[in-house]
């Protein structure tokens, strides 16, 4: 039986005791750690103990010579419920979780409840169609990452239940700066009214976000190419080297670049046929993070059609020759940094 979000909620809150069979995967881990999490409070109760559960990694069942059948047919020693509990199966513990389902359906159900963890599993997985076409006895839930929405209200939430309001822009920051992963998320909220402990019922801004959240990796790029293109020769070789520190490749950089400098022609183009600066702006596809629109409006301002032009084919130049040699790719991005930052104002 296949559930969604508010099914699978209902499910935590109401059991159906002809469920004992449970599959929860998709590709955010930390969504799926938390589901897991919460269906074991729900079918083994707060007190649970090492007794109460067996825990198998991939290909543990084959090697220990026993059948599943016998894990969900034993009972705890402390005689309360127990799970079985697969992480991230094998193919041969896969035959033997379809077979064993198989098994219980035309009896009685198992001792233990069986919960299988994986990661992504497209629609033709053997385990997830028979997960989510059994009748009665077995859900299947699928954790996919949140939107940006998503994050926004569970963001909110969180932070409203701790006394916190946050500012819009506030909010848009903290949604680009954290990855789509509800473990991570969690955290990082977590560090965050941690921070806030001491200001009761405080209004949480874009500083606060940027003194505690880890910001994604793009983060690092936004202040080469921002600095690049403001003309902050400085500024830009030191975010070159940090961007290059964190592990981003000199082609990478080179297409930020690029990217940007599109953008900008095209706010500029715009405004150059008769339109504003700003109206231009609205149209850009992704529109501008939040906390970039003032600094684009002003090298907008700054920029004209021809120096634009010009870096726009140095840079592709200069991407094609990286993509093509291997040798000194540092040093021609390097070269290209400074000559940019240093006619761009």
């Amino acid at each position: 039986m296949k559930l969604n979000t508010s099914g699978f909620d209902r499910f935590l809150r109401r059991p159906d005791d002809t469920v004992y069979a449970a599959l929860i995967y998709g590709n955010d881990a930390g969504q799926v750690s938390e589901c897991i999490a919460a269906l074991k409070k729900t079918w083994l109760g707060k007190q649970a103990d090492h007794f109460s559960e067996t825990i198998l990694s991939a290909g543990q069942l084959a090697s220990s010579n026993g059948s599943l059948n016998d894990e969900l047919a034993a009972y705890s020693l402390t005689n309360g419920p127990r799970s079985v509990h697969m992480k991230h199966p094998a193919s041969e513990d896969i035959k033997a979780i379809i077979s064993a389902l198989k098994g219980f359906a035309d009896g009685p159900p198992p001792v233990a409840h069986l919960l299988v963890e994986a990661g992504g599993l497209p629609p033709t997985s053997a385990l997830r169609k028979t997960f989510e076409q059994a009748p009665a006895h077995a859900i299947a839930f699928a954790c996919y990452p949140d939107k940006a929405g998503d994050v926004s209200a569970f963001s909110k939430k969180t932070l409203e239940a701790a006394g916190h309001s946050i500012e819009p822009a506030a909010l848009d920051l903290l949604v680009a700066s954290v990855p789509r992963d509800r473990r991570v998320l969690r955290l990082e909220l977590e560090k965050l009214l941690c921070f806030m402990a001491d200001r009761v019922g405080a209004k949480i801004g874009p500083d606060d976000i940027s003194a505690v959240i880890a910001q994604a990796g793009e983060v690092s790029l936004d202040d080469l190419v921002y600095a690049c293109t403001s003309g902050m020769a400085v500024e830009a070789d030191i975010a070159l080297q940090r961007a290059l520190d964190a592990g981003q490749a000199p082609v990478m950089v080179a297409r930020a670049i690029a990217r940007h400098l599109v953008r900008l022609h095209e706010v500029v183009a715009r405004a150059q046929a008769g339109g504003s600066v700003v109206s231009a702006m609205a149209k850009l596809r992704p529109p501008v993070f939040v906390m970039h629109r003032d600094r684009f409006a002003r090298q907008a301002n700054a920029w004209t059609p021809r120096r634009l032009q010009g870096a726009l084919v140095k840079v592709v130049e200069l991407e094609r020759s990286l993509r093509s040699s291997q040798g000194a790719q540092t040093s021609r991005l390097g070269r290209f940094v400074l000559a940019i930052s240093s006619t761009s104002h």
